[in-house]
């Protein structure tokens, strides 16, 4: 397995403006590398082919017709705390009981008021979780490693041509990668990693604008991939009609911590998709 890049090289290397909010947490994470064990060698079985994250979306997408990660963030940086104090085993409960696939979980403590401590307390809950986070080290994978996480989040836009090796070094500590695209242009980078859970975010991650992406770019692609769209799903019309413009799965986080009833939210979502005719 190829050595990974140093992480100053790769926040330095974005190309993004100091400003955006993107570069902002980056360089947080930059800084939080210090506080942080060295990264001890992996204690879980390399992943190979499809892991319990996978499965999970999978099979509720053939069931359904569509897979729903849920996310817990209690903050973003274009927000501030929108979310503070929401307790997090009750808001992941809820969306266990609405129908959720799977868990995404924010690990960012300084703008998303994230932990990776919170991944772990959803271990009693049975869904698979991702650890949403901004990884540039191999210390953040041996993080999501120790958590229990299943998947991680890798960022083609921060990790560019070494996408492929931070996929390769998170499926040693028996993660799976959720390798995360901004535009087509990045393409390239998943499909050196051998991705085989694709996103796309609908927003500009550098100044977290909407855009309209549609899956079937990346289905012409990545033919056997899972497709999940990111970002910007208001409603549960929003997910549905993404569901039905053929992603696999949505992954859905502050419409869900806003609403004051996220597990009836989800059940919109669901409810009769595979019925529908597109």
């Amino acid at each position: 397995m190829s050595r990974l890049p140093d992480p100053a090289s790769l926040v330095h290397g974005t190309g993004l403006s100091s400003n955006s909010h993107l570069q902002r947490v980056l360089v947080s994470e930059l800084a939080r590398l210090a506080e942080l064990p060295a990264a001890p060698g992996p204690k879980r079985a390399p992943q190979v082919g499809p892991g319990p994250f996978e499965s999970a979306l999978r099979r509720d997408a053939e069931a359904r017709g569509g897979a729903v990660i849920a996310e817990y963030k209690q903050a973003s940086p274009s927000l501030g705390p929108f979310a503070m104090g929401t307790p997090l085993l009750a808001q992941l409960q809820a969306y266990l009981e609405g129908g959720a696939s799977a868990f995404s979980i924010l690990a960012e403590p300084a703008y998303f008021r994230g932990s990776a401590e919170h991944i772990t307390k959803a271990v009693n809950l049975g869904l698979p979780r991702l650890y949403k986070g901004f990884v540039i080290s191999e210390a953040q994978l041996a993080e999501a490693e120790t958590s229990g996480a299943e998947a991680v989040l890798l960022i083609a836009r921060v990790l560019k041509e070494h996408t492929s090796t931070f996929a390769q070094a998170a499926r040693a500590r028996g993660l799976e990668p959720l390798v995360e695209l901004h535009n087509l242009t990045e393409v390239g980078f998943a499909q050196a990693a051998e991705a085989r859970l694709v996103g796309i975010n609908a927003r500009d991650l550098s100044t977290f604008n909407l855009g309209v992406p549609t899956a079937e770019p990346l289905r012409r692609v990545f033919p056997e991939a899972l497709l999940i769209r990111e970002s910007g799903l208001a409603t549960p019309e929003d997910a549905r009609t993404a569901l039905r413009a053929g992603f696999d799965a949505v992954l859905v986080g502050e419409a869900l911590m806003r609403s004051p009833d996220p597990q009836g939210f989800l059940s919109r979502i669901l409810t009769d998709l595979r019925t529908e005719v597109p």
